[in-house]
Parts: structure tokens; C-alpha cells; sequence
């Protein structure tokens, strides 16, 4: 019996349906006859024409996903970015070239954690310029700040075409890595199409969840990224791709001057990019490094947490000579919504987060009126049934 198509299978792949199953049966049928691989014939036969293939540019930039393990079975033991992402594509073909034409480009071979806020700015500016040829774009990273990195992208990439951003916790070379599953689907989900205009998302684990929802909970577990507050988008099995829920951008997706975000990078200056920080909070805290933030010429501050009266009466002064302050919730849930004077609250946008739209909003404005007004649109999007 030969596989159903998956529901969630390529745009490109559409056009095969049952008479590819007919010409797949054939070609068994003879290779079979000539004592050959089935298996193989199938899938030669059931892969789509080169013309039918979506275009899809997977982007490296080093990470667990590419490292190189001490032994096949050191899973925390390894040198990330070790591997091109040419050979993380070599190892998935065949079957990987059946669900589209893929093309690497390597950014970088580095641990997330090593890339500044002006390498994100590069490879925003290098995804949307791929995006002007290609139909997809799949970004492979390390999970340490892999929710930042997808969210710097939701929040900058002008192209309305898919974006994944995909890693791994385990090492490309050892046993039961989850790099080579979570690279397959992430290229299935960019080929489908099917998150056109969601901005950017990532797959991990079988999950395709929001970059402004997605959260890492686990520096071991490989269901690590999760989306406490809200859940998954959806869920890739096999070929089966299945979309519970959107973002609310798709609502503006007819109309780009709407869909795109005021965070073009093509006018804001990668040398020029306003230092933004975030201070944690906890019982008892010093305000002196708040002072010393200011002092070394942070624009913004984000506090993760209510401010300890030592910290509070640090930032008092640090706003009024002109510090844009953001109030975000430390914890895993919950949002923060009412917030003293000009603190702007940031709901349930992560610190981390909040600091990265901070950041572009300083870029591109010091009106303490705006800066909030783009937190209420992009910090807390909602779906607006009349708007």
C-alpha cells in the first residue's frame, strides 16, 4: 500500500496526486521485475518536477543544530557550529530535495549567545534579500537565544514569505540527535507556504510556535521551547502539517503597509543602534547597577520584575534625564498592565523581548508617546474583529 499524501505536504507537491501515485506504481512494478530497491523507486517516482519545487534558502548560523559531539553519545559534551550548513542539507537528501529545492548560505558557525545586536541587524538584512529570489527562508541557530533572534526577526524582516527558525539540543553527530528531524520540518513547514505573512516562527520538537510567544524552558529537555501562555501555533507529524491558530498579523496580510512593522533596517543605521538593557529584579536589589547602566549611556531599561525600593529610586532619576523604562514580568506567565507615570508596561512580552522592541523603537523615535503606542500595536498584538 502506498503512503496518503500528507495534508500538510508543499504547495509545489499539490500537482502530484493520483496519477504520480500511478506513475510511482510502474516504476515499482518494473524495478521490482529487475530486482531493485522499491522503496527508492517510490520515492523517485513520487517526487515532485524540479519546476514544481518551492525555493526554499536555509541560513546557518552555527549553533548546537551543527556541532560536532566529543562521542556519538555526548549530548551536552560537543563544539557547536561546527558542521556547514551544506553537509546539515547533504545528510537529509534525498528526501529533503523531494520537498523542495534547497540552497545554504552560511551567516555564521558560532553559539547564539556570541551574536551582537548589529549581527542581527546583518542577518535581517540578508534573509529579506535571499527572500527576493527564494519562496522560504529556514534559519538554523543555537536555542540559548533562539526566541530573541526569532523575534528580532518577527519584528524586522520586510519580506511577507515564511520564516523558520529551527535548532536542535542535541548535537548533529551524536545518537538520537534532533537536529536532523527539526531541520527536515522546519524546510516541510518553510515549503508548505503555509505561514505566509505569521512573520517568523519556530519549529522545534514536531511544534511550530509564535517567535513572540516561544519561550526556552529547559537547558537539557528536547521539548524545550515552549508557549506557556498561549500554546502552539500547530504541529508538524510526518508529512502532516496542521494549523490550530495564526498571529494576529495575517489579518493584515492583503495589506503590507499595515503587515510590515516601522522597523525597516534599511533606514536605521546597524553603528547607530541605541543600548538597551535588562535589570533583574529580586528581594533586596542594589540600584548602583542601574547607575552605572545609565552612567555607560543606556538609552532604555527594561526591569524584569518590580523594581526593589534601592532600584526604583536609581531609575527615578535615570528617567528624567530622558530613560525609557519598560516594566516586564519575570516570571514564566502573566503580564504586566498597569505601570507608574511613563513606565511602560509590557504585558506579557518577555524581558528579553521587550528589550529587543525597545531597542527598535529607540532607533527610530524618542517620543516617549509613540514608543508606547508601538508596544500596544507589536509587543501586544491582538486580533481586532473590526479594524
Amino acid at each position: 500500500m502506498f503512503p496518503e499524501p500528507g495534508v500538510g505536504e508543499a504547495r509545489g507537491m499539490t500537482k502530484m496526486r493520483f496519477s504520480g501515485a500511478l506513475a510511482g506504481v510502474a516504476v515499482i512494478a518494473m524495478v521490482a521485475l529487475a530486482g531493485g530497491d522499491a522503496a527508492s523507486a517510490y520515492r523517485a517516482a513520487s517526487a515532485p518536477e524540479p519546476a514544481d519545487r518551492p525555493d526554499v534558502v536555509v541560513i546557518g548560523t552555527g549553533g548546537t543544530i551543527a556541532g560536532i559531539g566529543e562521542s556519538r553519545v555526548s549530548f551536552q559534551s560537543y563544539q557547536p557550529g561546527g558542521l556547514p550548513t551544506r553537509d546539515l542539507v547533504g545528510f537529509l537528501q534525498p528526501e529533503i530535495g523531494q520537498v523542495a529545492d534547497v540552497s545554504t548560505v552560511d551567516f555564521g558557525a558560532k553559539g547564539s549567545g556570541e551574536y551582537t545586536i548589529a549581527d542581527y541587524h546583518d542577518l535581517s538584512r540578508l534573509v529579506d534579500e535571499q527572500l527576493k529570489r527564494a519562496d522560504a527562508a529556514v534559519v538554523t541557530t543555537g536555542t540559548q537565544t533562539m526566541e530573541e533572534l526569532a523575534y528580532w526577526l518577527d519584528l524586522t524582516v520586510r519580506s511577507p514569505k515564511p520564516v523558520v527558525v529551527t535548532g536542535a539540543m542535541r548535537p548533529w553527530t551524536v545518537v538520537g540527535s534532533d537536529g536532523p528531524p527539526n531541520l527536515y520540518n522546519a524546510v516541510l513547514l518553510a515549503a508548505s507556504g503555509r505561514t505566509r505573512c505569521f512573520g517568523s516562527v519556530i519549529m522545534l520538537n514536531d511544534e511550530i510556535l509564535a517567535a513572540r510567544d516561544a519561550t526556552k524552558t529547559s537547558t537539557t529537555r528536547l521539548d524545550t521551547m515552549r508557549s506557556p501562555e498561549f500554546g502552539s501555533l500547530g504541529t508538524v507529524d510526518e508529512q502532516r502539517i496542521r494549523l490550530l491558530r495564526a498571529p494576529a498579523r495575517v489579518r493584515d496580510c492583503d495589506r503590507p503597509q499595515h503587515w510590515r512593522t516601522p522597523f525597516d533596517l534599511a533606514t536605521i543605521s546597524r553603528e547607530r543602534l541605541p543600548r538597551v538593557e535588562v535589570v533583574y529584579t529580586y528581594a533586596d536589589a542594589a540600584g548602583e547597577p542601574v547607575t552605572a547602566l545609565v552612567d555607560a549611556g543606556v538609552t532604555g531599561l527594561v526591569f524584569a520584575g518590580t523594581p526593589s525600593p534601592r532600584q526604583f529610586e536609581a531609575a527615578m532619576p535615570a528617567m528624567a534625564s530622558g530613560v525609557t523604562v519598560v516594566a516586564a514580568n519575570r516570571n514564566v506567565t502573566g503580564a504586566v498592565y498597569d505601570t507608574p507615570g511613563a513606565v511602560i508596561p509590557a504585558e506579557e512580552l518577555r524581558p528579553q523581548k521587550a528589550r529587543l522592541l525597545l531597542l527598535l523603537a529607540l532607533a527610530r523615535t524618542d517620543d516617549p508617546a509613540q514608543v508606547r503606542a508601538w508596544f500596544q500595536r507589536y509587543g501586544v498584538p491582538e486580533f481586532d474583529p473590526v479594524g
